[in-house]
């Protein structure tokens, strides 16, 4: 045979090798399956008895990660110290090391016994944006073939490919990673596990939660205004396996009539008077996570058969659309009111109803678990005190026996006004009522006291008024649900006057859940 059909050969063996590689590293999932397609192709185009690929930490540069293995008639493998030797020469000088033996390469005058098998060598680098992330190691037998310039060559061609792929792989594995941390995160801060309460009817809608949480089944969450059930919502959808898409929660209470449909479902342009563009809807956003439905009995009539086809079709039409969407949306409808009363004043679909209450879930008001109020208020506290107040033992005793009537809300809100109308120290039981708390009056109906309290408890030098203006800011805020313009209404001052006192106060309480959740 001759020298250049032998050389033909040779070529297009190589070509099929590498080609074979591609396709192995382009299906492979991480770089555990990327590592093995090179050591695969390795051993199979340059021969080599034993492989072995060492990656570096980028921080450390010390070998992280390494997978090796042996052709079958090679016998044991090479020890992991001789990998490593090698491995540091090539990470040193920045340059393949080729040579007919190893040990003497080294200048190993003393090897181990598992060391004395090792003859030739071709290690090569793996080169990513200018940095050697690894190094690919081949050493035959003792006595064995030295690796050829073909051989050197090929591996060469491995390396520059793999090094791609391997970096690639990488970064997927790490967003991979630090996508579970998210989900982790977000499950920490959002499931079942932060709902407060010690009672048997919180540990009871706690098991009910774990118990839906792993379904797609619609759930309906019927409970008083302020019960929490947004919260409650957020913990399905957190412990569940939608956890990684989107939540997108609807207050039906509070779209108008007229832009429902547009709300839910999305329109194109020139659906409607104003439609200048297409626009998705709410049930489009939260494809593949959930819809939280909050008020559900609020839906306008009309519209709640169009809700039933989607949720038994899992299909809409944007407004304005002649194309059907597909979706795959879990739905968590919640209501204040008893939905079975609103079906018989002919307010609510039977058929939805029954639609939607699949998974029912009855949520406690606040006057059912007064054991939990305590911890609740001192939760709350610390969220919005920063440590500048405390709880006298009666005053917690004395918010066990109001009533409640807004549930968790209202004692968030109650908890929020104490903290800004109360001096920094001890809220003692009088500073209830003194600040609408469980009284019937409002702190507006007993200013004088209140301000004479605060006189009396100034500290010399302390700026008392810029004390006063803070706390309003902060009051107004929490009135307006955080909304500038709204709070600059009640205050009757200008937006960017208050946009000014907010930026220079730097109030930090933030919109939180109804129930009880601590960061």
């Amino acid at each position: 045979m001759s020298d250049e059909i032998r050389e033909l050969r040779r070529r297009i063996e190589e070509l099929e090798g590498l080609n074979r590689l591609a396709e192995s590293v382009s299906n492979a999932g991480g770089v555990d399956d990327v590592l093995a397609a090179i050591i695969e192709s390795s051993v199979s185009l340059c021969r080599a008895d034993h492989v072995a690929i060492l990656l570096f930490s980028p921080v450390s540069r010390e070998a992280m990660q390494t997978l090796a293995r042996s052709a079958p008639e090679a016998g044991e493998g090479i020890d992991h110290g001789l990998n490593l030797l090698v491995a540091g020469w090539v990470e040193r000088h920045r340059a393949p090391l080729i040579a007919a033996d190893v040990l003497a390469e080294m200048k190993v005058s003393q090897p181990a016994a598992r060391w004395r098998e090792a003859g030739p060598v071709l290690a090569v680098p793996l080169i990513a944006s200018e940095k050697i992330i690894g190094v690919i190691n081949m050493i035959n037998r003792r006595g064995g073939p030295a690796f050829t310039p073909d051989a050197v060559r090929t591996m060469g061609k491995i390396a520059a490919y793999a090094s791609r792929f391997i970096k690639r792989a990488r970064l997927h594995e790490t967003l991979f990673q630090d996508n579970l941390r998210l989900r982790a995160t977000l499950r920490q801060k959002h499931g079942a596990t932060e709902i407060l309460g010690t009672g048997s009817n919180m540990d009871t809608l706690r098991k009910q939660i774990a118990a839906v949480a792993a379904s797609s089944a619609t759930v309906l969450l019927i409970g008083e205004t302020g019960t929490g059930k947004e919260l409650v919502a957020r913990a399905i959808h957190f412990d569940g396996p939608r956890a990684a898409k989107p939540f997108v929660a609807i207050n039906c209470a509070a779209i108008p009539a007229t832009l429902f449909e547009s709300e839910l479902y999305g329109h194109e342009r020139g659906a409607f008077t104003g439609a200048l563009g297409p626009q998705k809807g709410k049930f489009e956003i939260a494809h593949e996570g959930t819809l939280f439905l909050d008020e559900i009995a609020e839906m306008p009539y009309d519209l709640q058969a169009k809700l039933l086809r989607s949720l038994e079709e899992r299909s809409f039409y944007r407004l304005g659309s002649s194309v059907e969407i597909d979706i795959d949306v879990r739905v968590i409808a919640a209501s204040s009111r008893d939905l079975r009363t609103t079906v018989q004043e002919g307010k609510f679909r039977e058929d939805l109803y029954h639609r939607l209450n699949v998974l029912p879930i009855a949520l406690p008001p606040l006057r059912e678990r007064r054991d939990d109020i305590p911890l609740l208020a001192q939760a709350f506290l610390e969220e919005t005190s920063r440590g500048t107040h405390r709880f006298a033992p009666e005053t917690l005793a004395a918010l066990q026996e109001l009533p409640w009537k807004g549930n968790v809300r209202e004692l968030r809100n109650a908890v929020e006004r104490l903290t800004i109308f109360v001096s920094p120290g001890v809220i003692v039981p009088s500073d209830l009522q003194r600040n609408g708390v469980g009284g019937e009056h409002t702190p507006g109906e007993d200013i004088t006291a209140a301000l004479q309290s605060l006189l009396r408890a100034n500290e010399p030098g302390a700026d008392l008024l810029a004390d006063l203006e803070r706390r309003m800011v902060q009051l107004a805020m929490l009135q307006a649900g955080g909304n500038l313009s709204q709070a600059a209404r009640l205050l009757g001052i200008d937006r960017n006057a208050l946009q000014r006192r907010n930026e220079k106060y730097e109030p930090t309480r933030g919109r939180r859940s109804e129930t009880g959740s601590v960061p």
